[in-house]
């Protein structure tokens, strides 16, 4: 059984796992009909990868590297069907999945991203944990990307948006992009499964946004959607109070801690000598 759904991969050096997450796409019990792969400028081991993949329904296109926002924006162009499906090169999902989607998709004519549950992988280890997105209305993303970016969407939803945002090359363009799309008045539906597996490498994209350019890149969400914010500001308030409740309450975990009570007495001689140099002075 056919559907109405192309996958976008785009791929840069990850020929060690893209085999996985085709395959993933591969064993689905409602099968895509493409699979668009592309090539964003990786290295050699990662192109002998990609040639050696052999399956009608699978496309390969290589480019010079162009960033992933523009990558997306050219493989959804180029495809014929009415639903997307985003995957990276190194996560995959449950077979299950595109059929699920499906479903919804297809019974809910205001839904327009269906996402799902997830676990993680590092290590070579898969995480005990099930995360879970929360989905929703464009209020429920204010606050923080409350979806994953390997979802399933209409194309109809990328095309009243004008697609990717190619300007956020340094990282958040799912959720700027999640944003445009829900403010249109379509909602988010979160599977209650964990049928998609997210991989955790030491150094990301996602890290490096957080580390390097968070502030920078909610301050740009927030002025390109102000209206948004503005609409919903009550939303966004009590969503900021809850997180910063949550970190409280934690912080409160680590000080009860083993380890922590143990770090503050390796610390008291040291904070004692501190004290003593600064009544010198």
């Amino acid at each position: 059984m056919q559907s109405n759904v192309t996958v976008i991969i785009p791929c840069f050096n990850d020929g060690k796992f893209i085999i996985e997450a085709v395959d993933s796409i591969l064993s689905q019990t409602v099968k895509a009909e493409k699979i668009i792969i592309i090539d964003d400028g990786s290295d050699i081991e990662t192109k002998k990868v990609l040639k050696g993949i052999k399956n009608d329904s699978v496309q390969v296109i290589c480019q010079e590297n162009k960033g992933v926002c523009k990558t997306r924006n050219i493989a959804i162009n180029l495809a014929n069907t009415d639903y997307i499906l985003n995957l990276d090169a190194d996560d995959y999902f449950e077979d299950t999945f595109i059929e699920k989607a499906l479903e919804i998709l297809n019974n809910n004519l205001n839904i327009g991203v269906v996402g799902c549950y997830y676990k993680t992988f590092t290590n070579n280890n898969l995480g005990k944990e099930i995360i879970k997105p929360l989905g929703g209305a464009v209020k429920n993303f204010l606050f923080k990307n409350n979806g994953l970016g390997t979802s399933m969407f209409r194309k109809k939803c990328w095309e009243q948006v004008s697609g990717y945002d190619e300007t956020m090359v340094n990282g958040y363009e799912d959720w700027e992009f999640w944003i445009s799309i829900l403010k249109n008045n379509w909602k988010m539906y979160i599977i209650p499964e964990p049928l998609f597996t997210y991989r955790i490498k030491k150094i990301s994209r996602d890290s490096k946004a957080f580390a390097n350019y968070d502030m920078e890149l909610r301050t740009y969400i927030y002025n390109k959607h102000k209206q948004v914010y503005l609409d919903n500001f009550e939303s966004y308030i009590m969503q900021s109070l809850y997180v910063t409740r949550q970190l409280k309450k934690n912080n409160l975990k680590i000080k009860h801690t083993l380890d922590f009570k143990i770090g503050q007495l390796i610390l008291l001689p040291f904070r004692f000598i501190k004290n003593k140099f600064k009544s010198v002075k």
